[in-house]
């Protein structure tokens, strides 16, 4: 009994520790290019069923000599040394014209690097190929394409472990596994790190979340909602009264959702119920992995939703708009008081208010509510999915870490974040970044991020995204909506948990649940939508649903997820 507590204790310290720090959001003007912006790290390491891999002798050698040599590599080299690298190209410029902050990366270090780009969408097609057809034959560094496993390159001797080389000539990188504690965890395998993956430190930064007409709450004396019961009592007000203004009480929609099913999970946040980023895949306190799409608080939750589309409340059009942009389409018509989306898209959303003549709107993002069971918010998680690895084709893999490490440096994250210093930022007495009227006003019209690719900067690593960079993209949003989403960061960082990122699967588990996944999801977004406009009834169909879930092999994908769940346990405690 003793020892199944300290188990569980364990268990849930781990868990503590490990999305403590784990909480970050990737803004809608901050999605990466080279990254895969899945929650799921599907393609993180699991161990190798093999014993530990012998690498070619040529890596060994270099391995051995680097760990026993003292000689720390600083840049810039004595002698220039050329790596390339493969990763998916930016859009608005390709990384082999040779872009303004890779000519300074190349000046301090030393350093030239040769790209090997392929443009976003055909990347991990082209890579997965490659690395297949011509294993002997790889770029020094690349992005892991989406689908391969790090265990498998590593035991296949692909690619090389880098630990040596990290506790070698790794400083940034050790600090940022001190900032980011899952992350080593989830690029190990059997004790070996086997990628070096870009980090968000953007932190709880304006999270995917509510947002709400704030003149409409002000025509009809509200407050901003708290609680779930409050946000029934506002929604109700919308659309019993004239909130948009116009004379007719019958035209609001009090709350809409992007076009599936998924965009309403957000209000399972206030069940305590994962759904929004990890699919309802999440252990319990005791670290037992739960299918909570067919939890008892689910079926509370489904049936609260069926009251709220039943009362009217809900957008009888949101399981057949498609996409998020339909319902954008109808906010911009004045007709929709609360919503979900990322408040990245409120100054668009006013703007184009305004332009339809309604002056006086305003939208706010509303801090998650307290709901029956808790209050918290689900976050996407503070790692890319797919990191860089080292290949055994590299000459100089102490040479290629140190580089890596120089990028994940102050330094190197400071060019990465924010370009050129006097070109396209400049710094502030109080440590924080101003950008200049270069990246804000571009007379083409590009949005910064658009600006700042032309520069080299917004690869996705492998680098740290800063939070300093977000707090300085509000300055192309108005005052008011920049102070409303800094006060619902700081207002929101108490409730957020991060989603849940798994070590990837061994190739036994792959098989044994191939394609499970997909039917059991059709299945289960297929009832959900159901339950909620109520073409079924969750009081009498709940156990034929249940049952039907656990016939399309739940406990079969729970017993993997389980495993998954155990390895990155195990690391978290090993590291």
């Amino acid at each position: 009994g003793g020892n199944l507590m300290k188990k569980k204790n364990n268990v849930k310290q781990v868990f503590k520790k490990a999305t403590a720090f784990s909480l970050a959001v990737i803004m809608a003007f901050g999605l990466s290019a080279c990254g895969n912006k899945s929650n799921e790290a599907d393609n993180t390491p699991a161990p190798a069923q093999e014993e530990t891999p012998v690498q070619p002798d040529s890596s060994n050698a270099n391995a051995d000599s680097q760990a026993d040599s003292s000689s720390k590599i600083t840049f810039p080299l004595a002698e220039p040394v050329e790596l390339t690298i493969a990763c998916a190209d930016l859009g608005s410029a390709s990384l082999s014209a040779n872009l303004p902050v890779w000519q300074e990366i190349e000046k301090r270090t030393n350093v030239k690097i040769n790209w090997d780009v392929t443009a976003a969408a055909q990347y991990t097609e082209v890579m997965k190929l490659r690395v297949t057809a011509s294993g002997a034959n790889l770029p020094d560094i690349m992005l892991l394409p989406n689908g391969l496993k790090l265990a498998e390159l590593g035991s296949e001797g692909v690619i090389l472990p880098l630990e040596q080389y990290i506790e070698e000539n790794g400083d940034a990188i050790l600090a940022a596994y001190k900032k980011f504690p899952r992350v080593r965890a989830l690029t190990s395998s059997e004790g070996h790190v086997y990628s070096i993956n870009s980090m968000n430190e953007a932190a709880y930064f304006s999270p995917y979340g509510f947002i709400i007409r704030k003149d409409w709450l002000d025509r009809l004396n509200l407050e901003v909602p708290t609680t779930i019961e409050e946000w029934e009592t506002v929604l109700t007000a919308f659309k019993e009264q004239d909130a948009n203004g116009n004379g007719d009480p019958s035209d609001e929609v009090p709350y809409s959702a992007g076009g599936s099913v998924w965009y309403t999970t957000y209000w399972g946040n206030a069940w305590g119920l994962h759904m929004i980023q990890s699919s309802g895949w999440y252990p319990d306190e005791n670290g037992q992995m739960q299918y909570e799409y067919i939890s008892d608080n689910a079926r509370e939750w489904f049936t609260w939703m069926n009251k709220m589309y039943e009362s009217g409340l809900i957008d009888p059009e949101f399981l057949t708009l498609g996409d998020e942009s339909k319902m954008f389409e109808k906010v911009a018509r004045n007709e929709v008081g609360a919503f979900t989306a990322n408040p990245s898209q409120i100054p668009t959303l006013e703007a184009t208010l305004r332009a339809n003549g309604v002056e006086d709107a305003v939208l706010i993002p509303v801090v998650v509510p307290k709901g029956p069971h808790t209050q918290s918010t689900e976050v996407i998680g503070d790692m890319a999915v797919d990191g860089y690895m080292v290949t055994s084709s590299c000459q100089n893999p102490e040479i290629a870490v140190a580089f890596i490490n120089y990028l994940l440096s102050d330094e190197g994250a400071e060019l990465l974040n924010f370009g050129i210093e006097g070109e396209t930022y400049t710094k502030n007495a109080d440590g924080t970044y101003t950008f200049t009227d270069a990246v804000l006003n571009d007379p083409d019209g590009k949005s910064p991020k658009e600006v700042l690719e032309t520069y080299g900067c917004w690869i996705d690593g492998p680098t740290i995204k800063l939070e300093a960079r977000e707090a300085a993209l509000l300055a192309t949003y108005p005052e008011d909506t920049a102070q409303a989403i800094l006060q619902y960061t700081d207002q929101t960082k108490p409730f957020a948990v991060p989603g849940l990122t798994l070590p990837a699967e061994t190739a036994e588990e792959s098989d044994s649940i191939s394609g499970l996944n997909a039917d059991l999801k059709t299945y289960i977004y297929e009832m959900a939508g159901r339950f909620v406009v109520g073409t079924a009834d969750v009081e009498t169909e709940w156990d034929t649903y249940v049952q039907n879930a656990k016939d399309l092999s739940v406990e079969k994908i729970q017993a993997v997820k389980q495993a998954q769940y155990d390895r990155f346990v195990q690391e978290m405690g090993d590291n």
